[in-house]
């Protein structure tokens, strides 16, 4: 009788922690039929296996999911780097469309998902609350899987882009910036292979020490690199480091005046591991000739203390 007892016990129990995990997701608008319904579907039971995987500490389940190899692969490289959980029960949010140059749907995207992060030991640094969001392909596929900027940087994006006309670029861009952050956080390598161009200039500033009397503005002294140089240097920060935070904030997107398919991205980035961190401006120049594989020409960091004149901008480098 009471291993019965304890049998019902067990089901009871594991039914109500099942039952905690389960996050029902739906759009509000921005896409509807029959679409709409297998994105939903494929939202929920992504958001409500991470969920029963956390609770388990066990490996994401894919099973019922409708999701690409790359988007499995860069949830799997972020979930051995750290547990994650969805906050909400009940999610509605807004279907975002990608589009091509040309004004083409390619694709799909819902943000403004909250989890809270799961460290394993006391070796994590980074905010323990983050967003993320989802693509999908035009099927309804999970495409991908990243930690987002904020919400205030997203809108202040779309806002910059309705002005100008060139939103759907910006959303593109803003993706790919989202994934290069993406990269540093899973330690993804394969990812910074591909999207470095091959004679990418990596450019590093050093703060040149001074007396602490010396009133002069600062001094700072530049190293370049090429990619391999720079991907090498990479490796071995993965390797040292169990856990690698890197925030992306004050994001400026500009377009280059005579070759429309460059955009240099200037932003504030936050580097946090157990033994270093620092704050930079880093300034990226992204070739969108091949809108579906763009490349990152020119990658510099500069300390935070450099005049605003000196930041890096399109106009310091000659592009073919």
């Amino acid at each position: 009788m009471k291993k019965i007892l304890l049998l019902v016990l067990a089901i009871v129990f594991g039914y109500v922690a099942n039952a905690q995990d389960v996050v029902y997701f739906e759009f509000s608008d921005g896409i509807e039929g029959n679409l709409k319904s297998v994105m939903e579907r494929n939202t929920s039971n992504l958001l409500t296996a991470i969920n029963r995987a956390e609770s388990t500490n066990s490996d994401i389940n894919y099973t019922g999911i409708s999701i690409d190899n790359l988007a499995s692969q860069s949830i799997g490289m972020m979930w051995n780097n750290v547990r994650f959980r969805v906050l909400d029960e009940d999610i509605v949010e807004h279907c975002l469309s990608i589009k091509s140059s040309s004004g083409k749907v390619i694709g799909y995207q819902v943000r403004n998902i909250a989890v809270e992060m799961k460290p394993r030991d006391t070796t994590y640094i980074g905010d323990l609350n983050q967003e993320v969001c989802i693509n999908f392909d035009r099927n309804g596929r999970i495409s991908d899987f990243n930690i987002t900027m904020g919400l205030q940087q997203y809108v202040k994006l779309i806002k910059e882009g309705e002005r100008l006309d060139d939103l759907d670029r910006r959303m593109q861009i803003l993706h790919w910036v989202e994934q290069f952050r993406n990269a540093y956080i899973t330690k993804d390598i394969n990812f910074m292979e591909n999207v470095f161009s091959d004679d990418a200039l990596i450019v590093t500033g050093k703060v040149v020490k001074r007396q602490k009397t010396d009133m002069k503005p600062i001094s700072v002294e530049y190293t370049t690199q090429g990619k391999q140089q720079y991907l090498n240097g990479l490796r071995n920060v993965f390797k040292k480091n169990a856990y690698i935070n890197v925030n992306f904030d004050e994001i400026k997107i500009v377009r280059h005046g005579a070759k429309p398919n460059y955009y240099g991205v200037t932003l504030k980035q936050g580097w946090n591991t157990k033994s270093y961190s620092d704050e930079g401006i880093v300034f990226i120049v992204w070739d969108f000739t091949d809108e579906f594989n763009p490349k990152i020409m020119v990658r510099t960091w500069q300390p935070m203390q450099v005049d605003d004149k000196d930041i890096f901008t399109l106009g310091n480098f000659k592009l073919n």
